[in-house]
């Protein structure tokens, strides 16, 4: 029994060492720069902006993605090391303190640029149809699959043309 209650407490532990080590602090809700939401239930995963006092964005986790749980009263909660490493995690191509290049852990087959634009104001882009683009949301349709093999007919980004402001809905099919 004493060896259950230490194995427990050592798995608490790294789980705590874990949360720590991964940065997760409670967001500024105004620094939100676009959520991923799904069709499996109301819970979104929020990417938000993590910049320094003066302004510069932290260069160990200039986006810092978390869960709100919709479902639990809004509960904000760290994704979990495997949600981190295989699907809404962030991979840095490259980062400084006023720029960020990189493309989901799940998913490298786009790459979006964290960067101001000409008011100095932080944005999410990419392009869709050869067009560049701000990032508002991302909705994933599930249909069934598997923990680790979803199935997923199709992907809606919700963006804004940079050339003219228009709100554009680009469908991808998987």
């Amino acid at each position: 029994m004493a060896c259950i209650k230490r194995i427990v407490l050592n798995i608490f532990i790294i789980l705590l060492i874990g949360i720590t080590l991964t940065g997760f602090k409670e967001p500024d809700d105004n620094k939100q720069l676009f959520s991923i939401g799904r069709s499996k239930d109301a819970n979104e995963i929020i990417y938000s902006l993590n910049i320094e006092k003066s302004n510069k964005l932290d260069l160990q986790a200039p986006i810092q993605v978390f869960w709100l749980k919709r479902t639990e009263n809004n509960k904000r909660e760290p994704l979990t090391w495997i949600q981190q490493k295989f699907s809404y995690g962030v991979v840095y191509l490259k980062k400084n303190d006023s720029y960020a290049k990189f493309h989901f852990a799940g998913y490298s087959g786009r790459i979006f640029e964290l960067k101001k634009d000409s008011n100095g104001v932080f944005h999410i882009y990419t392009l869709s149809e050869g067009k560049e683009v701000i990032v508002n949301r991302i909705y994933i349709h599930i249909t069934g699959g598997t923990f680790w093999l979803p199935e997923i007919p199709k992907v809606e980004l919700y963006a804004e043309l940079v050339n003219n402001g228009k709100n554009i809905i680009e469908i991808i099919k998987t």
